[in-house]
């Protein structure tokens, strides 16, 4: 599967737009979702927003959303194909509801990435619990960032509440979120 994102990125001023290309990602393992794709996968698609910088995700359970949600945010800060699974590190995030465990994940993950310098290219995600009480417990593998095989695209200020919802329809699981850079 080789198709091409782009995720659209805009100044403070909402004028001039500049793109991010989003890092290829690495095969599919026996065709399950959770494993990353060697070229951007179809699942990760722009999204024309006067924010930042924003993703739309879509997989086959809600796990692999999450899962999938973090391979495009760190898809925006590197090349995922250069980070290797040299570690893992446990992490744990509880919500009240789905958008609002997403954006616990994420902020959890870019907090890891700018405070412990660390860039994840694979995640194991179980969420568990009733709409009101999630949990989510996942194994994120991957490094430090090594300057000399980490490009660095941006820093992501924060992963924002600004139109994000989690739709389940047809067997499909999406999730539009939008990152201040």
């Amino acid at each position: 599967m080789d198709c091409t994102a782009i995720l659209v990125a805009k100044t403070r001023d909402g004028n001039d737009r500049f793109y991010v290309k989003v890092a290829l990602f690495r095969a599919l393992v026996d065709g399950f979702p959770s494993a990353m794709a060697r070229a951007t996968p179809h699942w990760l698609h722009e999204i024309d927003h006067t924010a930042d910088v924003g993703i739309n995700v879509t997989a086959p359970d809600r796990n692999t959303l999450y899962e999938r949600a973090a391979l495009g945010t760190f898809g925006v800060l590197t090349d995922l194909t250069t980070v290797e699974e040299r570690m893992s590190k446990k992490v744990t995030v509880e919500a009240s509801d789905p958008e609002r465990l997403m954006v616990r994940w994420l902020s959890e993950l870019n907090f890891l990435h700018t405070t412990k310098h660390l860039l994840f290219s694979r995640f194991d995600v179980e969420v568990s619990g009733p709409d009101d009480a999630l949990t989510l417990r996942a194994a994120c593998h991957g490094e430090p960032i090594d300057r000399d095989r980490h490009p660095v695209y941006t820093e992501i200020k924060a992963v924002t509440y600004h139109d994000m919802k989690i739709q389940h329809h047809d067997n499909i699981w999406e999730v539009q979120v939008i990152f201040d850079l």
